[in-house]
Formats: structure tokens, C-alpha cells, sequence
């Protein structure tokens, strides 16, 4: 499961489009392009795999609300190389279980009355650990979907977790509680962004700021 491009990430990154009277087709074409370049650059610079850092996504669409969350690995078990002693293995199986947890993770006020329906997470070192490559190249494809990337020799693995949330009264969701710090001390700095309705918002949070408001 590869969460990167979704439609949630599109949603969250799609430019506004600006027609300007008595522009050319020509002109408009360039403005367009320009608006795609920087965003497509916004994207990747929101999406790179610096250890503690990491991305969350949040949209609310009716009464659901949905989260991604993109970290490199190290972020949340303290390694990106592929499971190999019991306390990889461990440590891993611990990481996974926390990130389940989305109730614990995020907290949303009280008043949206909003709770966990489904996680997923996904990540490279989730697909090893349970040996399901039977060879090189199976291994290789899902290493690249799955997060993880080789750079100047080294292996970096990214884990993706995927929350659906479903809130009894999504008019009154105004803030977020973030935990990740708290479960994940590797976690340094959490760049958001989210829609809310009409509301389009971002935010940088750490362990001493970890609130969002909407």
C-alpha cells in the first residue's frame, strides 16, 4: 500500500487556477505552469526523507475525517535497515501496535465526538520483515512502493500510516492533539497540512507545540 499520491494528497496540494481577463491562451498556459512547478516542488520538499521530520495530511469530508502520516522510519523505530536481530524485530512489532492506536495518537476536541474506524500502515521494512519477496526484483518494486529509496549507497525506508476517523458532530471539529512525539521520541518536527471544509490551513509542530486549530 503506497500512500504518497492520493487523493487526499492531491486534494491537499491542487493549485487554484487564476484566469485573468484578456489573458492569452499562451500566457494563461505559462501561468498554469508556473502554479504546477511550484507546487509539484512545494510536494516534494513537503515529502522528503529527512530523519525527524516528518508530513501529516487531514482532511474532513462529511462526517470522515482522514490522516496520512509519512515518516522515515528512523523517525519511529530508530533504524531503516532491514529487520535482523530479535530487537529489530521487536522493536518494529512495538512501532506498528503505537501507530494503531490512532485514538491515542490524535485527539481531536472533544465536542466532533470523532474516534478510530481503520489504520493501515505500510512501510519496506514491514514487507521484509514477513518475507513475502520471492526475488530480486519483486523485492526492488515493492521496496519503491512501499517507502523506501536508496541514496549515494544507503538505504532510507520511510513507514505510512493511513487513519480513517469518523466524527459524530464534524461541525464542531476545531483542533488536534498530536502524540506522535510522545510515542515516537525520534520524532523532532511535524509539518500538516489540511483541509477542513473550505478551510485549507499548514502548520509546523513539535513536542512543546503539537496543537493544531482549525
Amino acid at each position: 500500500m503506497c500512500l504518497k499520491r492520493t487523493i487526499l494528497t492531491f486534494s491537499l496540494l491542487s493549485p487554484l487556477v487564476l484566469v485573468v481577463p484578456g489573458a492569452s491562451a499562451g500566457e494563461q498556459h505559462d501561468h498554469d505552469h508556473k502554479h504546477e512547478q511550484e507546487h509539484e516542488d512545494e510536494h516534494r520538499e513537503h515529502g522528503a526523507h529527512v530523519h525527524g521530520i516528518a508530513a501529516l495530511n487531514l482532511a474532513l469530508e462529511g462526517r470522515d475525517v482522514h490522516v496520512e502520516l509519512d515518516s522515515p522510519a528512523a523517525n519511529i523505530v530508530g533504524f531503516e535497515h532491514t529487520p535482523s536481530s530479535e530487537a529489530d524485530h521487536a522493536a518494529l512489532d512495538k512501532a506498528v501496535a503505537t501507530l494503531k492506536d490512532g485514538d491515542r495518537l490524535f485527539r481531536f476536541n472533544e465536542d466532533a465526538g470523532c474516534r478510530t474506524e481503520d489504520v493501515r500502515v505500510a512501510s519496506a521494512l514491514l514487507e521484509k520483515e514477513h518475507g513475502e519477496h520471492a526475488d530480486e526484483h519483486s523485492d526492488d518494486r515493492a521496496h519503491e512502493e512501499k517507502g523506501g529509496h536508496e541514496h549515494e549507497g544507503e538505504v532510507h525506508s520511510d513507514i505510512e500510516a493511513a487513519y480513517h476517523f469518523e466524527c459524530t458532530k464534524p461541525g464542531k471539529l476545531t483542533q488536534l492533539t498530536v502524540e506522535l512525539f510522545e510515542a515516537f521520541p525520534g520524532m523532532e518536527k511535524l509539518k500538516v497540512q489540511y483541509v477542513i471544509e473550505t478551510k485549507q490551513g499548514a502548520a509546523e509542530l513539535t513536542a512543546s507545540n503539537h496543537v493544531v486549530t482549525f
